[in-house]
């Protein structure tokens, strides 16, 4: 399976993520926003990854987020690392979240895959079916981007906040 816009999100996102020091000031809601995110992202991967070899060994496969949007669980993640440790964890779980993408055949790659997903509240979303291709160029495409993005709002709010 092609994984050029996979690397270029993911590279995007550590480039930024990897930029903000543990110690930046940002505001309360802004820091909690960019743990909070790095975090369900480093739940999320290894999930995706699961699937991937699912996918690459012919079996039926399921994604379900729910752990990667528990707020205890997320919680529990930022309690016990840095800033700098999720960055790692987001960068460790996305190589291996790449290599099993690669290992996927293209046409294992139209698989459709059930996903049980919830939403940041932690309420369930409807249950559907998507190809895994699909699924993964929505991450790529939307999903990590869209995190960037946010984050990129932070850290250019916090480049033009004067000095004290």
């Amino acid at each position: 399976m092609d994984t050029t816009e996979f690397e270029a999100a993911y590279r995007d996102l550590l480039r930024l993520a990897s930029s903000i020091p543990d110690t930046a000031s940002y505001a309360a809601p802004a820091r909690d926003d960019i743990d909070w995110t790095l975090s369900h992202i480093a739940l999320s991967d290894p999930l995706l990854t699961e699937a991937a070899r699912d996918i690459h060994h012919g079996r039926h496969a399921v994604v379900d987020n729910q752990d990667a949007m528990d707020q205890v669980v997320i919680a529990e993640l930022i309690a016990s690392t840095t800033h700098r440790q999720r960055v790692a964890i987001v960068r460790d779980h996305a190589h291996v979240l790449r290599e099993a993408l690669s290992a996927v055949p293209d046409q294992a790659a139209d698989s459709p895959v059930l996903l049980r997903l919830f939403d940041r509240a932690g309420e369930p979303l409807p249950e559907q079916r998507m190809p895994w291709r699909d699924l993964i160029a929505l991450r790529a495409t939307t999903h990590i981007p869209g995190h960037t993005s946010r984050i990129k709002t932070y850290a250019s709010a916090e480049d033009r906040t004067p000095d004290a």
